[in-house]
């Protein structure tokens, strides 16, 4: 008993640093994007031949789309499982994640030629303003859902309280009534909310962007097969990255 008490702790310790590391990993994106001061933001760094930057910057962005979407297979999942306990796979995937993120910041290759430019100090605070709503939607709509399990920290917290997981439901809850997934909503506005963009910029975004909507694409059909009809009839309902337009009401004749 002891030493079983003594292992649920250090999944929990090991998930709290995974936490913390991903959280922070998060911060440091919004800075890299948005041009904050941070050791090195998109458009920092020495500048090099643009063919070369090119075939780094995008193959940085395949790293962490090949390393999210392996991992978050079900495949992936059971082999993990079977050499780690499955209560840390979720802290484990958001640590992962972390560690391809330091490498892409690190080694992303600034493409400093300006795509567009929106001058004067207004233009510059409304866009920034209107990043860091995108960035509010994305956290809030992370905590609607349940924050801690989604970051890898409730599991083993259940498991230190020796508390079963509750079955999965489908749940339609606050940002959720208007778009289905308010958390890549925010992420996106985030991404292309500047009032200066620099062709590195659109093409970390532009990556980005396009590696949400395939990552969609498999997780509503992983969706409808676990909740089906139920999450048809949502989907027909409320828009996927944006409201849908009300439709006017029409009397019967």
């Amino acid at each position: 008993m002891k030493h079983y008490r003594i292992t649920v702790f250090t999944e929990l310790a090991y998930a709290a640093v995974c936490y913390l590391a991903a959280v922070g990993a998060m911060f440091y994106f919004i800075a890299f994007i948005n041009g904050l001061p941070v050791p090195k933001a998109i458009n920092d760094g020495p500048v090099i031949d643009t063919a070369i930057a090119l075939f780094i910057d995008l193959g940085l962005i395949a790293l962490f789309g090949v390393q999210h979407s392996l991992m978050a297979r079900q495949s992936f999942k059971r082999w993990l499982t079977r050499r780690i306990s499955p209560t840390i796979e979720r802290a484990t995937y958001c640590l992962a994640t972390t560690l391809v993120f330091a490498v892409v910041f690190y080694f992303w290759a600034p493409l400093p030629t300006v795509v567009w430019s929106i001058d004067g100090e207004s233009a510059r605070i409304f866009f920034l303003t209107l990043a860091f709503a995108g960035w509010g939607v994305m956290f809030l709509a992370t905590f609607m859902l349940d924050h801690f399990e989604l970051f890898g920290l409730r599991q083993p917290w259940r498991k230190f309280r020796g508390q079963s997981a509750p079955a999965s439901e489908f749940r339609v809850i606050q940002f959720y009534r208007v778009v289905r997934h308010p958390i890549q909503s925010g992420i996106l506005v985030g991404m292309w909310s500047t009032s200066v963009a620099t062709v590195g910029h659109c093409v970390f975004a532009g990556a980005m962007t396009l590696y949400i909507l395939i990552g969609l694409y498999f997780e509503e059909r992983d969706l409808v097969r676990e909740f089906g009809r139920t999450y048809l009839d949502y989907r027909r309902r409320v828009g996927m990255l944006f409201p849908l337009p009300k439709r006017e009401k029409t009397d019967a004749r």
